[in-house]
């Protein structure tokens, strides 16, 4: 078996999009999550804090 690199014209592309997201209002808090996954309450699952909206180009999943 052969286990090379790939070539340049064969890497992957990563696709970022704008996305809408929910981040913690907590300056020392680095939580965020997708809008598709916030609680309804909307609070940060890491520190409890208000969470609020706000767009990221992230990675296409």
């Amino acid at each position: 078996m052969f286990f090379g690199k790939r070539g340049k014209d064969e890497e992957l592309e990563t696709i970022l999009v704008e996305t809408e997201v929910f981040s913690c209002m907590d300056e020392t808090c680095i939580g965020w999550m997708r809008k598709e996954f916030v609680s309804d309450d909307l609070l940060c699952p890491m520190c409890g804090k208000e969470m609020i909206q706000e767009i990221r180009e992230l990675p296409k999943i």
